[in-house]
């Protein structure tokens, strides 16, 4: 996705904090502020990449060599500088830009919850006279409330992941491994419009205990539980999506337990909205758990969602954060069996100035769907 980040708050942000400029470098950071996915600075980590945002005057991206054509045809950032890979070091081309720039003995807000000790090192020995300071969770507040175009891509992506799901599972049948069944989820979200997948959690019987178990030979038996847990990858962006299956037959604590565990989901997304806290919405689940006598030990019932997979506030205890018109997130209640049978759904919204809405297909139904049958 082409985008341009909201350049009016991270210029507010270099204000607030008294910067003479803003250096991003984090993948997410990184991918934000030049509205660019490279996907070296991803993967390649001696490969960095860094944007400029000064207090005065125009951006600049230094960058490996060999991106260039990428940034030019995709960002927004026309000052671009490059240095080439095995014969310059990254940090002294920042700096090197930084000193063109006149910022050498400035204030620089840097992402230091990302770069490595190494850099950080020689950036102080190049840039002697800067003041540099950790502006990593700053900018990712930023990052937290989605533009229009932001919140429309993600509904897209999602939608399409949720449409993979629900033909993958249809499709799939008894005596199909757990391999055979991902598998065709995975296809559907790459031939819905991903790039690639993030993540692809399933697990059947009593592997459903596993967090983030990977499919495998298993071949599921009547009257299990499927738990899938999975994410596309669209360039610097992911969806994330989740829901529980019964392989057929399900018993009636299966049931209960199913329905119960929607109940709950569909409660707290009903308690997001603006003005109420990301802690609020973790008691409120805790309590909807209470109430219909469920389990559960989550440290967390949800997300903010984004260029990284969990953004800030999480859903947590002491995040008192209040959600704001904009913000993008994830809600993931999980519930138990004694015997460590697990059941998870998990859903997209937006927050709205009058409540949220939802970015799915649909919340997922309350008799737990069957494997070989269509469902939304």
């Amino acid at each position: 996705m082409k985008f341009t980040p909201n350049v009016d708050a991270l210029k507010s942000l270099i204000k607030q904090e008294g910067l003479d400029a803003l250096v991003c470098m984090s993948p997410e950071n990184f991918a934000y502020a030049s509205g660019v996915f490279i996907l070296t600075v991803r993967l390649i980590r001696p490969r960095q990449g860094f944007v400029i945002i000064p207090a005065k005057g125009e951006p600049l991206l230094v960058i490996c060599s060999i991106e260039k054509t990428l940034a030019e045809a995709e960002g927004w950032i026309r000052d671009i500088r490059v240095y080439t890979e095995f014969v310059d070091q990254p940090m002294d081309a920042l700096a090197s830009a930084l000193k063109d720039r006149g910022l050498d003995k400035g204030k620089l807000g840097c992402d230091f919850e990302y770069m490595p000790v190494t850099s950080h090192a020689r950036l102080v020995a190049n840039l002697p006279s800067a003041k540099l300071v950790d502006t990593t969770e700053h900018v990712a507040r930023v990052r937290n409330v989605k533009t229009e175009h932001e919140v429309s891509f993600l509904e897209k992506t999602t939608k399409q992941t949720h449409r993979a799901v629900l033909d993958g599972m249809a499709a799939s049948k008894l005596g199909d491994t757990e391999r055979m069944m991902a598998n065709k989820i995975i296809n559907g979200i790459i031939n819905n419009g991903a790039d690639g997948t993030m993540f692809v959690c399933f697990a059947s019987g009593d592997r459903t205990s596993q967090a983030h178990a990977q499919a495998t030979d298993r071949v599921p038996k009547e009257s299990e539980i499927i738990r899938l847990d999975v994410g596309g990858t669209y360039g610097a962006w992911a969806s994330d999506f989740a829901r529980t299956y019964s392989t057929g037959n399900p018993t009636p604590a299966q049931r209960e337990i199913y329905r119960k565990l929607c109940e709950v989901q569909e409660a707290t997304i009903n308690g997001i909205r603006a003005g109420v806290t990301a802690e609020d919405i973790f008691f409120l689940c805790k309590g909807e758990f209470s109430k219909r006598g469920l389990t559960t030990q989550l440290p967390h019932v949800g997300h903010s969602f984004g260029v990284e997979l969990h953004e800030s506030p999480m859903f947590r205890p002491g995040e008192k954060t209040k959600l704001k018109a904009g913000m993008v997130v994830n809600i993931e209640p999980m519930t138990r069996e004694e015997d460590g049978t697990t059941y998870h759904t998990e859903d997209l919204l937006v927050v709205t100035d009058t409540g949220h809405r939802l970015l799915t297909l649909g919340l997922a139904p309350k008799e737990i769907p069957v494997i070989g049958t269509k469902f939304l």
